[in-house]
């Protein structure tokens, strides 16, 4: 029984290692080439949308070349690969790492404009975080304070208008929130960050309708009447216009 152990022991044994002679030979082994060759032959990849091969042989270049001057080209290269393939993280980090090393470079225009684009293409819906929405804020603002004249202009202001449209309505999200809790302290402070913050937008009757209601429900008369006033004015045909006078002749006022 004690032999038969061993047997069984040692053929297990003689098998893996067989086993791991075999893993080895068919484990590929990249060949040798220069940084400039791995270079040229991912920025092809890229130029015919083959991004995974272009990955690999940006990332190439560091492993074998390590320090070269090719592998901090290749951060940008690389950044544009992980951006077309929706990687925004990654993407950001590859531009950032670009502009640590070329900081006074056209280039880094450039770089400094697709993080900006990653974070807005990492958007999500009003209703949901806008950690992304601040960051391409941010972003955009920097791009337009460092590079004033730069060629993506016309296209950031567009996106930062979107941008600032998408936190003013995820403010008044959860600003209802509040309002249909009957929290109306917490709405008020909600309606004061907006007034705060987007004073340059034109605020849409439902905001007007909230800011009437909220100071009438807080004892605020004269607030109220004015945001009123205001939302008559400006949305005469308004549904909330209809909305706050049923609510004043509901409470005799």
């Amino acid at each position: 029984m004690k032999k038969t152990i061993i047997y069984s022991a040692l053929a297990l044994v003689v098998f893996f290692i067989s086993s791991c002679s075999t893993s080895k030979e068919l484990v590929k082994t990249e060949p040798e080439k220069s940084a400039y060759e791995w270079y040229n032959e991912g920025v092809q990849y890229y130029i015919n949308h083959n991004y995974k091969e272009a990955e690999h042989s940006l990332s190439m270049i560091n492993q074998q070349h390590p320090g070269s001057i090719y592998g901090k080209k290749a951060s940008l290269i690389l950044g544009d690969v992980y951006y077309s393939e929706g990687d925004y993280l990654l993407a950001i980090d590859e531009y950032k790492k670009f502009i640590e090393l070329y900081p006074n470079t056209k280039d880094a225009m450039f770089a400094q404009y697709k993080i900006a684009m990653s974070y807005y293409k990492m958007m999500n819906g009003y209703k949901l975080d806008q950690t992304p929405t601040k960051n391409a804020i941010e972003n955009f603002l920097i791009l337009l304070d460092k590079y004033p004249n730069n060629p993506y202009k016309d296209q950031v202001y567009d996106h930062l208008t979107e941008c600032v449209k998408q936190l003013y309505m995820h403010q008044l999200y959860i600003t209802k929130f509040y309002y249909d809790l009957g929290k109306y302290r917490a709405a008020e402070i909600e309606l004061n960050y907006m007034a705060k913050h987007f004073s340059n937008l034109n605020f849409n009757d439902e905001m007007l309708y909230l800011l009437a209601s909220v100071y009438d429900h807080l004892g605020k008369k004269q607030q109220a009447l004015n945001f009123f006033d205001e939302l008559k004015k400006k949305y005469p045909n308004s549904k909330y216009v209809i909305r706050f006078e049923k609510e004043l002749n509901k409470a005799g006022k």
